[in-house]
């Protein structure tokens, strides 16, 4: 069997820029027809999309496509950069913070950073409502900078309430073993403890949030709070608010099967790429995708905080994330009575507005998404 955590072929040179200027080709060349798509209301993958909706959809597709074929995941800096002072960076905790599925023999606690938004936080950040951001890009891209989670961050702030965001940048996973799992969540729970004992903030003004692999990450920080944060003396957040989370990573190869497949920019290749690099050893494994902190579909667990899920109608992960939802409703909190999980479907939107409804021109919807998650907090 291959080695579903090696590099293609396609990702050493000559071959990678072969590929790369028959890729482009055939982009320029479909580009007239994309165009005509867009204009011509009646050939929309959706009745209720724009033309620039139906445009860079189908661009995206493409451009993501291309790159996930060539599987090359790019190095992250924890310099300041051009955000200086709001760009911390945050050391590991001890190694007892870190047990369970996040203990490994080759896979350890690591210095990461992040970003704060609007800027640095002040002395009275304890009195704050702070977001804990966990962005999406398969586990493989993003840096949770201005230009990965921009749009993200702003919308937290100007439409759900947030004072201040905490985008974390955390070990993006790659071929051939590049920090697969569980790094990614290591740095998840690092920067929530960051934020609890570094800066002091109370666990009820702390939000996780998170979209896409990022819904996944702050998905697996509950279950561990749940099954480990007693015993390690965590608190818990005040809820969680996801956005198109990815809850059938090791599946991804039924999804062209799904209704919503057409009205999506999502490629099997990106799924592919995400999937075995950020399940590493385990992808190897047919039964990997029962893992309860890789996959959260068919894993319900008594959710510690309230939790805010959104889905676009028309993404291709619609249909896990309602059965996600339904069976983590289903869950029985022995002292609470129940989970509250809480499903809200974004109108004919396609995955994770919230990260690139800017891009995509679903910036009102996302912005509305925003507004339910803030109305969500508040209640809670």
């Amino acid at each position: 069997m291959a080695n579903k955590n090696s590099h293609p072929l396609v990702s050493y040179q000559p071959f990678r820029l072969l590929f790369q200027l028959a890729s482009v080709g055939t982009i320029v060349v479909r580009l007239p027809f994309w165009a005509a798509i867009a204009l011509i209301r009646p050939l929309r993958p959706h009745p209720k999309w724009t033309a620039k909706q139906t445009f860079t959809v189908h661009l995206m597709h493409a451009i993501i496509g291309m790159s996930s074929r060539i599987s090359i995941t790019l190095p992250l800096s924890i310099e300041g950069g051009k955000e200086g002072d709001r760009f911390q960076v945050i050391k590991p905790r001890s190694p007892d913070r870190y047990i369970g599925p996040l203990e490994s023999n080759d896979v350890k606690p690591a210095t990461v950073g992040g970003t704060w938004y609007p800027d640095v936080p002040a002395a009275d950040i304890a009195s704050k409502l702070v977001v804990l951001y966990l962005h999406g890009g398969a586990f493989v891209l993003g840096d949770g900078r201005p230009g990965e989670t921009g749009f993200a961050t702003k919308s937290w702030l100007e439409h759900g309430g947030a004072d201040a965001v905490f985008a974390l940048q955390y070990r993006l996973a790659g071929y051939s073993n590049r920090d697969p799992f569980p790094a990614a969540l290591q740095d998840t729970l690092t920067s929530y403890l960051f934020l609890l004992e570094d800066l002091q903030i109370p666990a009820r003004q702390i939000v996780v949030s998170g979209d896409s692999a990022g819904g996944n990450l702050a998905i697996a920080l509950l279950r561990y709070l749940h099954e480990f944060g007693a015993e390690l003396g965590i608190p818990v957040p005040r809820c969680a608010a996801l956005v198109s989370p990815w809850v059938t990573p090791l599946t991804y190869d039924a999804l062209p099967r799904t209704p919503n497949w057409r009205t999506d920019w999502v490629p099997t290749a990106f799924l592919k790429w995400g999937a075995n690099a950020y399940a590493g050893r385990f992808a190897a494994n047919p039964k990997s995708e029962y893992h309860p902190y890789i996959t959260p579909l068919g894993n319900p667990f008594p959710a510690p905080v309230p939790i805010f899920v959104n889905a676009g109608a028309a993404e291709v992960f619609a249909p896990d994330i309602a059965r996600w939802a339904e069976e983590m409703g289903e869950q029985e909190e022995e002292e609470e009575g129940g989970n509250v999980v809480e499903l809200h479907y974004e109108e004919a939107a396609c995955h994770d507005t919230l990260m690139l409804g800017n891009a995509f021109g679903f910036e009102e919807s996302a912005w509305g998404v925003a507004a339910k998650m803030g109305e969500f907090v508040r209640r809670y």
